[in-house]
């Protein structure tokens, strides 16, 4: 049933790329991002993207119905990366992960969430429709706080996340701009990106790792890690936000 069922998120996947729903936002972004490729690459990207979300919806309403074996058969570590983030949990010090749009980002939080780490999510506003309700709905059942990003509320209701023992997840590679943003060169153009990671490094002392979720081909994700993350600390802090970001 569950082979089935994320068939058919796939194929929802293919249906909303076929009926060219945000086909053009991707294919612009396809082009800024790679200049040098052939639209036939850029549009079969495109699709593939789309039917990767499609599996990711599924994977995500469906994870809350395995249990903790199933978890642990299902998402495979690095033992000794997943040791190096035990300790960091275990030391009592602030912990935060970045993760980015790249496999099943949202299964990343969900996943930790029900095995027993308390994570917050902070996430951009999906709008008031009913996908957004409908997602966010999906997120507190698997247990998530989600904190959306605020002009100025953010890091204050990150640091009280964190106060209250929770891992803080932050997805990075999301334009946020703001009087607060900072501008990497992201595929050589500038993007706005928040600096709360750092900044968090930086006056809380947090611990920082970067995540992915990699779905293999036996159906099983890999959980890959680095870290911990260092920020320079020159004295410049703004330099040194935008070097760590």
């Amino acid at each position: 049933m569950r082979r089935f069922l994320i068939g058919l998120g796939r194929m929802l996947g293919w249906l909303l790329w076929t009926l060219h729903v945000r086909r053009r936002v991707i294919m612009d972004n396809l082009r800024l991002a790679f200049p040098d490729w052939t639209e036939a690459q850029r549009r079969e990207v495109g699709k593939r993207t789309f039917v990767n979300i499609g599996q990711m919806a599924l994977e995500f309403l469906l994870v809350t119905r395995l249990d903790r074996d199933e978890l642990e058969r299902m998402y495979v570590y690095d033992p000794e990366m997943r040791a190096v983030v035990l300790a960091a949990l275990e030391s009592g010090r602030p912990v935060v992960v970045c993760t980015a749009h790249f496999g099943n980002f949202e299964n990343l939080a969900a996943v930790h969430n029900l095995q027993g780490y308390k994570i917050a999510m902070v996430v951009r506003r999906m709008g008031a429709g009913w996908l957004g309700r409908f997602w966010n709905r999906g997120r507190s059942r698997a247990g998530l706080e989600v904190l959306e990003v605020t002009r100025g509320e953010t890091l204050k209701a990150a640091q009280r996340a964190m106060r209250d023992g929770k891992v803080l997840g932050y997805v990075i590679d999301q334009n946020m701009p703001g009087h607060r943003a900072i501008f990497p060169t992201f595929f050589g153009v500038p993007a706005a990106t928040a600096p709360t990671p750092a900044y968090l490094a930086l006056r809380s002392n947090a611990v920082v790792f970067f995540m992915l979720d990699l779905p293999l081909e036996d159906g099983r994700h890999r959980i890959v890690i680095e870290g911990p993350l260092v920020p320079p600390r020159t004295g410049d802090r703004e330099a040194d936000v935008l070097a760590f970001i």
